[in-house]
């Protein structure tokens, strides 16, 4: 990796081995930590790489569990944060220094319906709507405890009774991590902005590029436009990105996201604001079963109409493509990576328009515009090559099949 490149969670879901239903838990977590620890400084380097380490590593006990590290976003929140007493903060920090575990677990899974509950207390949460009390804690699992919801210091475990947990035990555990992430905050510091990225935001200005602002902007319309969702109680991360791509572009990259439920990230030209991907991924995709391939094909031809009008109505393209390529993975009969099925759009200019959907949902997922579809086509015959070449590949291929226009 290059120094001070940041991390394209992209280019990781192409190139680790690793089993699909953990694919873009990976992808959130990863590039969400790797961005803060590219733009601060850890001042205690033993912390710093438990945390790193905490940032990719998921432990699973019947359910995966990220910890993502975060900007907060809301004044609300910062200013509940800034009046924990410092010796709170102090014992945070030295619970999670003791700690020799990389992530946190899980006594069991979330439901369904606390898995919806998280996601909208968290947006609420964001907005100021906090718990009255605070999440029990012990140093290590204590018997007699099963119908009581605390955390055990030692391993790093959330322990949930049998029952389904309260709203008011939702938001304790929303603001455990927020405590959590405003503590490793605090023991940052600024570094100088990377000379590359300095130079590259004065060319921008200098050329009449959008500003970041702007970026931020779009992603919030196009947040609404491509995946009907509000940015109101969401996360919001933005950057400069240097070294974008195969080509190493410079682009605005603008994310959104409610903790370990939602996650959308948006990816600009700094010329003139165009969008040049879009990908998303969501909680639920993540325990959806793999579909198999035979449920697929058909399923495919309605997938593909579909793409062809999220294309036209709210990309706003034009259809003057020559050809359209499907592509996605088989495993031993099932689809890989989250359900994903690629339509490639193929244009008469050698560019291509590529529009992924979930084939469990048949709904739209992610887009990116290829500016040479036959210079993408070699990278990704080269990047199958490379993984066939692994003893440790997980099983599957590629297949792509043309459809009619």
């Amino acid at each position: 990796m290059k120094k001070n490149q940041h991390f394209n969670p992209d280019e990781i879901w192409e190139s680790i081995e690793i089993p699909d239903n953990l694919d873009l838990l990976i992808i959130n977590s990863v590039e969400e930590g790797y961005k803060r620890m590219q733009n601060k400084k850890r001042k205690n380097r033993s912390f710093m790489g438990r945390k790193a380490a905490a940032a990719v590593g998921i432990v699973v006990l019947g359910c995966a569990a990220v910890i993502p590290v975060k900007a907060f976003v809301t004044s609300l929140v910062q200013e509940r944060m800034e009046q924990v007493p410092a010796k709170e903060l102090e014992e945070v920090e030295s619970v999670m220094d003791a700690q020799e575990v990389n992530a946190d677990t899980f006594s069991r899974e979330y439901t369904d319906t606390e898995k919806e509950r998280y996601g909208n207390l968290y947006r609420a949460y964001l907005q100021g709507t906090f718990p009255q009390g605070e999440l029990k804690q012990e140093q290590s699992k204590i018997e007699g405890l099963e119908d009581m919801l605390y955390y055990a210091k030692d391993t790093s475990t959330f322990y949930l009774p049998g029952r389904e947990l309260t709203d008011e035990e939702l938001l304790q555990i929303i603001e455990f991590n927020t405590k959590r992430d405003y503590a490793l905050e605090q023991r940052t510091q600024p570094v100088e902005m990377p000379p590359e990225e300095k130079q590259a935001r004065e060319q921008i200005a200098g050329s009449g590029g959008i500003t970041e602002e702007k970026a931020i902007e779009l992603g919030a319309e196009w947040l609404h436009n491509l995946y009907g969702v509000s940015e109101q109680g969401m996360e919001l991360n933005h950057y400069l990105d240097t070294q974008y791509g195969a080509d190493e572009k410079t682009v605005y990259a603008v994310n959104f996201s409610v903790r370990s439920t939602e996650y959308y990230y948006f990816y600009f030209d700094t010329r003139d604001g165009s969008l040049l991907k879009a990908f998303s991924s969501l909680a639920a995709d993540l325990d959806a079963e793999a579909v198999s391939t035979a449920a697929m094909e058909e399923k495919i031809e309605k997938m593909c109409e579909t793409a062809k009008t999220v294309l036209v109505e709210r990309l706003h393209k034009e259809a003057d493509y020559e050809k359209i390529v499907c592509a996605y993975r088989d495993e031993d009969g099932y689809l890989g990576s989250i359900n994903r099925v690629s339509f490639i759009f193929v244009n008469k200019d050698g560019s291509a328009c590529k529009i992924t959907m979930n084939a469990e949902r048949e709904v739209f997922m992610d887009y990116e515009f290829i500016e040479d579809y036959a210079a993408y086509t070699r990278r990704q015959e080269e990047a199958v090559t490379a993984r066939n070449k692994n003893p440790n590949n997980r099983k599957g291929k590629m297949v792509y099949l043309e459809m009619k226009k």
